[in-house]
């Protein structure tokens, strides 16, 4: 699924795009917490025939954020017409939806898209890599909301909740990044100390430092690994990096890599 914020100028001098930004990355938290409470998205996990090893089959969606322009026009013929979009910025947000499995999270969003939310917001997510994108050579830095889906939702009668969510809509505040009880659940695994275990591993291993980054990230994956099994996405990503790399860092190392999936 893709977000695009459209625009021809500076998107941070737009008044009240913080808002709408916070509220796009909000509308995609609520997805992936109401994926995790529906009936019927749960009753797959009972369903023999999507097991593929013993762990329950469990629904994941993936979600690419970006902004930026793009031409929005009508293809194809009379008999049938659709919309679309032209824009290196949709094939971002693109890449981003298609590279949130190689991190192993739900969310990535690239730094054009995090600067514009509030602090507020900005304090809640975290940088996970810097990357170049096929067909650009402009690093890029990359950002997810952790999301531990692996816990239980409360499940609301449909008419209030849709009540609530229109509510928290139309009188939205930055409070709900504290105040909203499932938007903080979702990431109540990345605690002070595993968040600053990764920054540190994240900072070496841009800085070209692997020897010390790998220390730094295999420690914040274990301290996610006490409390999730499967571990931190992007540690894992960045230390497989740097492994099949013999941890020997290039020697025309800038801080950033190729992003090899689409």
């Amino acid at each position: 699924d893709l977000l695009l914020i459209l625009s021809v100028m500076d998107l941070r001098r737009i008044p009240g795009l913080d808002k709408t930004s916070d509220k796009a990355l909000i509308g995609f938290l609520k997805v992936i917490i109401n994926i995790n409470k529906d009936t019927q998205a749960l009753s797959y996990r009972q369903d023999e025939r999507l097991k593929l090893s013993d762990s329950p089959f469990r629904l994941r969606m993936g979600f690419g954020l970006n902004a930026g322009w793009a031409i929005e026009g009508a293809v194809g013929s009379l008999h049938k017409v659709d919309a679309t979009y032209l824009s290196p910025h949709v094939n971002m947000a693109a890449r981003m939806e298609a590279a949130s499995r190689q991190f192993g999270v739900s969310i990535l969003m690239t730094d054009n898209f995090f600067e514009l939310m509030s602090s507020e917001a900005q304090a809640c997510c975290r940088k996970i890599d810097v990357v170049t994108v096929k067909g650009s050579a402009v690093p890029v830095s990359i950002y997810t909301y952790d999301t531990y889906q692996n816990q239980t939702f409360v499940t609301h009668k449909l008419t209030a909740f849709f009540d609530s969510q229109n509510l928290m809509a139309d009188n939205y505040s930055t409070a709900v990044w504290n105040v909203d009880n499932e938007v903080v659940r979702l990431r109540r695994l990345a605690v002070p100390g595993f968040r600053k275990a990764f920054q540190e591993g994240l900072s070496s291993y841009l800085e070209g430092n692997w020897r010390q980054a790998v220390v730094r990230l295999e420690r914040a994956n274990s301290i996610m690994e006490a409390a999730n099994p499967n571990g931190d996405g992007p540690s894992k990503t960045l230390l497989n990096y740097m492994q099949g790399q013999d941890l020997i860092c290039p020697r025309d190392w800038q801080g950033f890599r190729p992003l090899t999936s689409k």
